[in-house]
């Protein structure tokens, strides 16, 4: 018996048609394996979850139940008069709810759970590194924010073709709610391997949901406020005010991430150039933020350099405390890769992990911000035709940096003081800077006030270790030229003093690796 023609045909087209999809299946399985597989196992546990089914369902009951309520409430005038602005701020909250509450605290509970359960040592001796294991949380909480948006962006697109709220208005409400879910997700991730024990998880979650619920109120009352009374911000100011929030995201979000995955290395590791290194970007964003800022504005960005000042010198103490708070003792394995010639030593010494290596690091950057920014006040001064910036800004960036520097070297010797019976955690530098701060301040004006019956008195040169006195009093414009002198001394001072009394832990010296280690990298291919 023969086969037809075109049997023939279809016979031989069979294994063709299977081919095809056989390499389509491998490609795909090549490309699966070549992604994160923490994204991988994450994504199908998430997909899978009851948490997942059940908000996903109630995003989509509430916006069928949104749309068909919210149209019969506008009817009849729907037809006739713009009606998107009740529609979308439903929309908006039906959104926001998961995207800003259920994602992050679900990344926030599946890192915890696996420091909890104890799997993530099991993943530590993997061949998986920190910054995976928490990138791969991340994207999969990114995951399903797209999920989220993908299934309401109908109703939005609906909402929009009714009238009432313009097109950038309504992307710029999108690009809000995304940009400030991945911040809190990122955040919360930043919070999980925080506490050790169950107490301090406990409180980290109430932190955390504390955070969440002031982030949804206020980002709600942002957007009402947007959608109901539109945009009130020129094209330059909102331009600058977008493109300065992304870039502050960005470095932030980075720096969250890395501290992260710095909290899930092993104390043997390097846990501190790549906390640096970032910093350092933050800093660099201030800096390019600031003279983007005189560039488009001109005498009007005084304001903006005054608020980029007070936000840099927050995050430099901040930061500062706790680098400075840093254990001394530098594990070989870190030795070995410090750097060895005179150029590199001299540049990424800093970079190295150490407290007075870090106490230079911070100091220098709170030296070249305060520079900086006198500079650019400099500039906007002999542009301006008038006299209109301030006079007492110069002293008061000067008077700040010497105080901060005082600040920090106090943080370092108490810290010391502390370590000789103790091994505290680099948070504790932070307890410190407040303490020393409210001390500082507090005792000079308890002083004062004991010795004037406790009645009102003014402002004395007795007070110079008061830095918030002191820096309200430059701020209203009084003449304080030798107290401002004085604390810039005391604090090169200090520093220098305490940089020279510890050589050997400010410059580390690097040791050799050893045969077996050489031999163990040549065999792992490392």
């Amino acid at each position: 018996m023969t086969i037809p023609a075109t049997q023939a045909e279809d016979v031989g087209a069979v294994p063709q048609q299977s081919h095809w999809l056989d390499r389509i299946d491998r490609a795909c399985e090549r490309i699966g394996d070549s992604l994160n597989p923490i994204l991988v196992k994450e994504t199908r546990q998430a997909l899978k979850s009851r948490q997942f089914v059940t908000t996903f369902s109630v995003l989509l009951f509430a916006a069928l139940g949104w749309t068909v309520v919210g149209s019969l409430s506008l009817m009849p005038q729907i037809y006739t008069s713009p009606s998107a602005p009740r529609l979308l701020i439903g929309y908006y909250i039906v959104l926001a709810i998961p995207m800003l509450l259920v994602v992050p605290l679900a990344a926030y509970r599946s890192l915890e759970g696996e420091i909890d359960d104890g799997t993530l040592e099991l993943l530590s001796i993997s061949t998986l590194s920190p910054w995976q294991i928490v990138l791969g949380k991340l994207a999969s909480a990114m995951l399903q924010m797209v999920l989220y948006y993908v299934a309401l962006f109908p109703c939005v697109a609906y909402a929009y073709t009714l009238r009432g709220v313009d097109l950038p208005t309504t992307l710029l409400i999108m690009a809000l709610l995304i940009a400030a879910a991945v911040m809190l997700t990122i955040l919360s991730l930043f919070f999980a391997p925080l506490a050790r024990s169950r107490t301090g998880r406990i409180s980290t979650l109430l932190a955390v949901m504390l955070v969440l619920l002031l982030s949804e109120w206020g980002l709600a009352f942002l957007v009402v406020n947007l959608i109901l009374f539109g945009n009130p911000l020129s094209t330059g100011m909102m331009f600058y005010i977008v493109t300065s929030a992304l870039v502050f995201a960005l470095s932030i979000g980075h720096l969250l991430l890395t501290a992260t995955a710095a909290q899930l290395t092993p104390e043997s590791e390097n846990r501190s150039t790549h906390l640096r290194v970032s910093m350092l970007l933050f800093s660099t964003v201030v800096v390019g933020l600031g003279a983007l800022a005189i560039q488009m504005f001109d005498r009007a960005a005084v304001d903006i350099l005054l608020i980029y000042g007070i936000v840099a010198g927050v995050f430099w103490l901040i930061c500062g405390s706790m680098i400075a708070a840093e254990r001394e003792v530098v594990t070989p394995r870190v030795r070995r890769e410090l750097p060895s010639s005179l150029f590199a030593r001299c540049l990424l010494t800093w970079l190295t992990p150490g407290p007075v290596t870090g106490l230079v690091f911070a100091v220098v950057n709170v030296v070249a911000l305060a520079m900086a920014g006198r500079i650019a006040f400099r500039y906007l001064f002999d542009q301006a035709a008038t006299p209109a910036i301030p006079n007492p800004v110069n002293p008061l960036v000067m008077a700040f940096a010497g105080y901060a520097v005082v600040f920090l070297v106090s943080v370092r010797l108490v810290i010391g003081g502390i370590r000789i019976n103790n091994n505290p955690r680099v948070e504790v530098g932070l307890a410190a800077l407040i303490a020393v701060a409210v001390v500082s301040a507090l005792v000079p004006y308890s002083l004062g006030l004991h010795f004037n019956d406790y009645r009102e008195y003014s402002y004395s040169g007795w007070q110079i270790s008061n830095w918030a006195w002191t820096l309200l009093e430059i701020f209203r414009g009084r003449n304080l030229e030798r107290e401002v002198l004085v604390v810039a001394f005391t604090g090169l001072f200090a520093f220098l003093g305490c940089v020279l009394a510890t050589p050997h832990v400010v410059l580390p010296r690097r040791t050799a690796t050893p045969l077996r280690v050489k031999r163990e990298r040549a065999e792992t291919g490392t």
